[in-house]
């Protein structure tokens, strides 16, 4: 006849890695960074997960991605998954919810705790590519036009509070060209949720590597903001050649 711990053994187990999740002030209509949860079945049976949901109070304002089987799929015994929650409030003030997992483990459904702080909408800078680097350009040329896309990715208007320039070693070797969807060429604002475009050509005057960077002023967070640029003037390709 099974003993009582045999039956125990041989059943599923579930063991997640956090209880409770804390996340950080959150600007209000924007998404924080993924953490982590990982479910791992630490008994000798397969563990059936019948659903993964996010409950509570303020369960709009997180959410969950997983790549934990669920049934018919199973989690076989000594093995894991991992569930990523994000924060993302819709309301300002503290938040919270939890999430649950129902499956066929003793203890069902299990639950973590998840809590956040929503602050006033604002806006948030980012840049693609962070910085530039441009091939090698002959004296006296001028390069193509590169873009670097600002996006205010936050839920505020964003002001930028001078004129966009370039600064540095070798700023005179590059400059700020007028593209299409160009960013304010003095004071402006960027709406929430929208892009413009800094261009920039790099036209050397003297030989040599050549850095500068592009200064952005502004009210979001981490102002101000640069955007590192590099170069190399190289001879023109009608300068004579000299021999060795």
């Amino acid at each position: 006849m099974a003993t009582a711990s045999a039956a125990w053994a041989s059943e599923p187990q579930v063991s997640l890695s956090q209880n409770q999740l804390s996340f950080p002030s959150q600007g209000q209509g924007t998404t924080s960074p993924s953490q982590l949860i990982v479910l791992a079945n630490t008994g000798e049976a397969d563990l059936s997960i019948s659903a993964i949901s996010i409950d509570g109070d303020n369960k709009a304002d997180f959410a969950q991605t997983n790549n934990c089987p669920v049934s018919p799929g199973t989690l076989a015994p000594r093995t894991r998954c991992e569930i990523h929650v994000v924060f993302n409030p819709t309301v300002m003030g503290t938040l919270s919810a939890a999430l649950n997992v129902a499956d066929n483990a003793s203890g069902s459904p299990q639950s973590v705790s998840l809590k956040g702080i929503s602050t006033a909408p604002g806006p948030v800078a980012s840049f693609a590519p962070a910085s530039l680097a441009f091939s090698n350009q002959p004296l006296g040329t001028s390069s193509a036009v590169r873009l670097i896309v600002f996006t205010n990715s936050g839920s505020g208007i964003l002001n930028i509070n001078s004129p966009i320039s370039i600064n540095g070693p070798a700023a005179a070797e590059f400059r700020i060209q007028a593209v299409k969807n160009a960013c304010p060429s003095d004071t402006g604002q960027l709406a929430p949720k929208t892009i413009c475009q800094i261009g920039v050509v790099f036209a050397p005057a003297t030989l040599g590597a050549k850095s500068a960077q592009i200064l952005i002023v502004d009210d979001a967070p981490g102002s101000p903001h640069s955007i590192e640029l590099s170069g190399t003037g190289t001879p023109p390709s009608d300068a004579p050649k000299t021999n060795p």
